[in-house]
């Protein structure tokens, strides 16, 4: 049972190396399982500093998984037999060896659950086994040169060495060859007022939320109305990146420019394939895809296709979008989207638009909330206005008794996303999941149903819809939607308010405000226990031009974006930083 190297002395025998390499893999398991996972955010993308440094720490974290496995090939190689000739060495030790690791490693990566996206390097199928593979590969190397002899000993650094710097010249060759001066020639819409109010009725009627059980709905989107929401969603984001869709037939073709470098250098990406969805499952083909000068062979795109189905189908993100998906079809120049009734699972807006763990919604933190307003609601003041004040200290109050030290933002998180269901609106409840009984609802409408600010009963909906969706979402999404309701007013409604756009804006930097830091948030606390004084968080704004019609915010502040416009959101944004409650953390 003891291996015998040609021209060396007794080795270690085979049933040693073997306990070995079943005990790595299974410190290997423990290892990947307990792993940080490595996701790209959103907000990594605003920024070339921070994909700089998560691409750092993106090859740091393949690097180890890389050197991870390299034992796993080397030890495969030690438990096989000895052999004499090369052609016997490579058919008879070192295919069998290459064999055995890529099964242990697939073995290993089989046990992480971890959900493929939230990890770039724990992907499913073959694309999740790429660098396991590369470090049993490359240790079998090693393995195979240690067992010739010293002579190859002493050259496999070498050979790597040429190795690394032949990969990495490729490597920046490819990189040069995805780079360009210039970018696409992509022809954005600018989203303008109407546009908005067209997407808000292509959508009406449309909510999966109200589908009776065991209905389903079919979603009709142009070319131009999914050029329109690439557009403003761009836009809400805040991403620099430009991107066009287009329909022929069943094919769909996506072209898109990153700007790189400060702008003078650009990424520029052209996808052209198909997509479909079937009782929720997801299938996609891309048929070319072209990165600069750099086309990517169609045999690749084609093994790469169903794992990035797969990944995206189970993305915790979008895995409730896809499941009631009946059926998702690109025909005639318009995307067709069939699906069913259905509640999101709870966090899901929020996982939709922030990544990182420290944004999640604490669930029973803000039940604890919605529980504490409903029992202290008889002893509030039964003037409506003073119900307002009354409301937010008796939140904040709380949240200041029984957060855990150093969590004075996660308390503060609870404590406005309950008021944005008590004193915004009920559906808030929604965009977190649905976590209330019907009894708690009642209650909740009852108790604070017709709270006012500043004698107006709008305003605290307002106000708190908008700072609820600050943390659910993102504050420029919580703006967006503040004002995309009045633009939908100024035609034929109750018409635009800048009044209410101040409202709006109080309740996002309110939220802002209460979770921005520990410091921040405790500041809020004492002040709030202090009392409450209407100046402090909502300025004046009953002089604000309100009941304005398409025409006249046309003819007389030349519409969303015109100088009139301009001017008086510049001075929304005056009076809002004036408030002493925000004035100090400007």
């Amino acid at each position: 049972m003891k291996s015998r190297e040609p021209g060396k002395g007794t080795a270690v025998p085979r049933w040693a190396v073997w306990l070995a390499l079943l005990a790595w893999i299974g410190c290997l398991a423990v290892w990947t399982l307990r792993a940080n996972a490595l996701g790209l955010s959103a907000e990594t993308l605003h920024s070339w500093a921070a994909l700089t440094a998560w691409t750092r720490a993106a090859l740091w974290h393949a690097g180890k998984l890389l050197v991870g496995f390299l034992p796993v090939g080397f030890l495969s190689v030690f438990c096989l037999p000895p052999r004499a000739s090369w052609l016997d060495r490579s058919v008879r030790r070192w295919i069998p060896a290459l064999a055995i690791s890529f099964l242990l490693a697939a073995l290993v990566r089989a046990l992480h659950t971890r959900p493929a996206t939230t990890d770039p390097f724990v992907a499913p199928g073959m694309l999740g086994l790429l660098l396991p593979w590369t470090g049993c590969l490359l240790g079998t190397w090693a393995g195979m040169a240690w067992a010739k002899g010293m002579v190859a000993r002493i050259l496999f650094l070498p050979k790597v060495a040429l190795l690394i710097v032949l990969l990495a010249g490729a490597a920046r060759a490819i990189f040069h060859m995805a780079i360009e001066p210039s970018p696409n020639t992509i022809d954005m819409p600018s989203v303008t007022s109407a546009d908005r109010r067209h997407l808000y009725d292509v959508f009406m009627g449309q909510n999966p939320f109200k589908i009776r059980d065991g209905r389903t709905v079919t979603l009709r989107l142009s070319v131009h109305d999914l050029n329109l929401l690439v557009a403003w969603g761009l836009a809400v984001q805040g991403w620099p990146l430009r991107a066009h869709i287009g329909i022929e037939g069943s094919q769909g073709q996506v072209l898109a420019s990153v700007p790189m470098h400060g702008g003078s250098q650009f990424i520029n990406v052209t996808l052209h394939g198909t997509a479909s969805a079937r009782d929720g499952k997801l299938d996609l083909l891309a048929d070319r895809l072209r990165i600069g000068h750099l086309e990517i062979p169609q045999a690749i795109l084609r093994l790469l296709s169903p794992v990035v189905a797969r990944a995206m189908a189970g993305d915790p993100r979008l895995q409730p979008v896809v499941e009631r998906m009946r059926s998702v079809e690109l025909q005639s120049g318009q995307l067709a989207l069939t699906y069913s009734q259905g509640a999101p699972a709870k966090g899901f807006v929020s996982n939709l638009f922030h990544d990182q763990a420290e944004d999640q919604i604490d669930i029973p933190a803000v039940q604890a909330q919605i529980h504490n307003l409903i029992a202290n609601a008889p002893r509030l003041p039964r003037a409506h206005e003073a119900r307002f004040g009354a409301a937010l200290r008796t939140a904040f109050e709380f949240a200041r008794e029984h957060q855990a030290p150093g969590h004075a933002v996660e308390a503060n998180r609870a404590a406005v996303l309950a008021l944005g269901i008590a004193l915004g609106h009920i559906h808030v409840e929604t965009l977190m999941g649905r976590f209330m009984d019907e009894p708690t609802r009642t209650a909740i409408l009852s108790a604070f149903g017709g709270t006012t600010i500043r004698n107006r009963d709008d305003w605290p909906k307002h106000f708190f819809v908008s700072a609820a969706l600050t943390l659910i979402a993102a504050g420029n999404v919580s703006d967006a939607s503040g004002l995309l309701k009045e633009e939908k007013d100024s035609a034929g409604g109750s018409g635009f308010s800048f009044g209410d756009l101040l409202a709006d804006r109080a309740g996002t930097t309110f939220a802002q405000v209460a979770t921005q830091n520990e410091a921040s948030a405790r500041a809020l606390q004492t002040r709030l226990a202090q009392g409450f004084k209407a100046d402090d968080f909502f300025p004046e704004a009953k002089d604000l031009p309100e009941g304005i019609q398409e025409a006249e915010l046309q003819t007389r502040y030349g519409g969303v974006g015109g100088e009139g416009y301009r001017r008086l959101t510049a001075e929304i944004e005056r009076r809002i930083a004036s408030c002493p409650a925000y004035a100090s953390t400007r």
